[in-house]
């Protein structure tokens, strides 16, 4: 389904919308699937590409936030445990486990302002203990014992059995798990086309403008000069960090977030990442702070910084966070260093966490909430404000409660036990989630050789990429003349196409950055970025001038940095 053309000819039909969202990460795709689910009418728009804030700068893992037990949000950690184990579970061809490794210097140390923390009588950090972590992770794999699929943490005190070349300052290994989610971006399109599959009455938009006068909202597509006027009975304000900016073009004022900036940089690192070896470390800094990094498919994500912003719109990456981070995770291993020379590139986004609350961003509310106004014309206005990753499907799933309430509409489907449609086939029968669905995984490349003739290295591609969407991916491939793109043989230029037609990227870094993993898989190149803007602007109709246009556009950005410019992290860079 071509998501753009389809929305399009609903919103021409003429047919009304009783709910519009505003904002296309994943709470308001999350949204737009339970309304969907049951045959609410709704449009969902945004001013950007779907994915194009926070949702597509996270930590890219599914976890239960295991350090804000620290600051007693235990709904929230029980939460996110919970829907964790639904998405290894119900999206296993994106969601595995990923085993977390801590070191940590002190049996003891640390442990009493852990516990005064805890009590809400300090607000001082100090070292994590081997002591006080694993009374965190009792309490957390207790927390997380419905729908439980994961192993028990382990602890290990013999430096013999701690992993090669771990730094000297280490006397304690704990190693817990949580999960990984391979392609969230993918995930997010996944709900989106479902939703329109679902049901004829929603529709999804990205790229356009809105206004409001106080009666009506004016839709106007950014790319046909297309316009539709709305009268919905609820507006849901997804906005994440522009939740008060919306509000403020709806004719409210509003403080409801507090802009924090989160960093992450993408590391190219041969050594590192067989030392790793598909574990995530989370460690201390040296002075209490705890990073984390893992390896993706050929690079390591290594994050975070936190830095509140006056504006979400301030979502610099400055060299003093570079050098921060890079400096830290050079002091994991004793025999390994890394430069901001190894950094191909970055990712930023500002988290919408609840205004109010401690001074200190570390110790900040995490738990999302419902804000409810009402605009002069009547209408009642949803603020979604705060939540992680992790939880959009609950939080997804209360706003819908309400707004059924608000409608007088009974629910009828839940999604919570719902596969999402690239796990299709995958996992056991009995929902255990325990084999990561490995031997459906290995169904469906043998059903792409069988049908296809493909190659088993394209066919596992294709597999990693889409799960069970492969078959969708690869038909449409087969129905033309196809070829691998010259610069990125991985992918070929029908996969591009598809991407393209059916997923909306409109333009360069869309198709970069949210329809593929090519800047994280560290394989981005002048070349590369030369190539696919090519490619797009031929699908697309538009000449070379509008081409090279979008390929200087992208060359300058560094969340698209190529290894040959990676010198230039050590400058102040803006995400896309």
């Amino acid at each position: 389904m071509k998501i753009r053309e389809e929305s399009l000819a609903r919103i021409a039909s003429g047919a009304g919308y009783d709910v519009l969202i505003v904002g296309g990460g994943v709470n308001g795709v999350a949204v737009l699937r339970e309304l969907a689910l049951n045959g609410v009418s709704a449009l969902l728009v945004d001013r950007a590409d779907f994915c194009k804030g926070a949702t597509s700068a996270s930590s890219r893992m599914a976890h239960g936030g295991l350090r804000y037990l620290e600051n007693r949000e235990f709904k929230l950690v029980a939460e996110s445990v919970r829907e964790r184990n639904l998405l290894l579970k119900y999206a296993p061809h994106f969601t595995r486990p990923l085993e977390v490794v801590v070191p940590l210097s002190h049996y003891l140390k640390g442990l009493p302002s852990s516990v005064l923390r805890f009590l809400g009588l300090s607000s001082r950090g100090g070292p994590l203990s081997v002591a006080g972590l694993k009374g965190a992770l009792c309490l957390y794999e207790f927390l997380g014992r419905v729908d439980k699929v994961l192993p028990s943490h382990r602890t290990r005190l013999r430096r013999a059995a701690f992993p090669k070349g771990l730094s000297a300052r280490y006397r304690a290994v704990i190693s817990y798990f949580d999960a990984r989610i391979r392609n969230p971006e993918a995930l997010v399109m996944e709900m989106i086309e479902d939703a329109l599959r679902t049901s004829r009455d929603v529709a999804c938009l990205n790229h356009v403008d809105w206004t409001f006068d106080g009666d009506a909202v004016a839709i106007t597509d950014r790319l046909s000069g297309r316009r539709a006027y709305l009268r919905p009975k609820l507006v849901v304000n997804a906005a994440g960090a522009w939740v008060d900016q919306v509000n403020r073009a709806l004719g409210l004022a509003t403080a409801y977030i507090r802009p924090v900036k989160g960093a992450h940089l993408i590391v190219r690192h041969d050594e590192l990442h067989r030392r790793m070896a598909g574990r995530a470390f989370y460690f201390d800094d040296g002075t209490g702070r705890m990073v984390i990094c893992y390896p993706l498919e050929r690079t390591i994500l290594l994050g975070t910084t936190e830095i509140q912003v006056a504006s979400p719109d301030d979502d610099r990456v400055t060299a003093a966070e570079t050098r921060y981070l890079t400096g830290a995770l050079s002091g994991l291993f004793d025999d390994i260093e890394v430069t901001e020379a190894d950094v191909v590139a970055v990712t930023t986004g500002i988290r919408p966490l609840q205004a109010g609350g401690d001074a200190s961003v570390n110790r900040a509310q995490r738990d999302h909430l419902i804000a409810e106004d009402r605009l002069r014309s009547g209408q009642t206005v949803l603020s979604l404000i705060g939540g992680k990753w992790t939880t959009f499907r609950a939080f997804g799933e209360q706003a819908g409660d309400r707004i059924f309430e608000l409608l007088s509409v009974t629910r009828k489907v839940g999604s919570r036990r719902l596969r999402y449609p690239g796990a299709t086939g995958l996992g056991p029968d009995d929902d255990s989630g325990q084999d990561g669905g490995q031997d459906g995984r290995q169904d469906l490349v043998n059903r792409l050789r069988g049908t296809h003739a493909m190659a088993p290295a394209r066919a596992h591609d294709l597999v990693d990429r889409y799960g069970a969407v492969a078959l969708e991916v690869a038909a449409f491939c087969a129905l033309a003349a196809d070829a691998p793109i010259a610069s990125l043989p991985d992918y070929t230029e029908r996969e591009v196409r598809w991407l393209i037609e059916m997923r909306a990227a409109l333009f360069l870094d869309d198709l970069l950055l949210r329809r593929t993993q090519i800047v994280l898989d560290g394989l981005c190149t002048e070349a590369v970025i030369r190539d696919l803007g090519l490619c797009l602007a031929r699908v697309r109709g538009l000449d070379a001038a509008w081409a090279e246009g979008e390929i200087a556009r992208c060359l300058a950005m560094p969340t698209i940095l190529p290894r040959p410019a990676a010198a230039r992290s050590t400058l102040e860079v803006r995400h896309g």
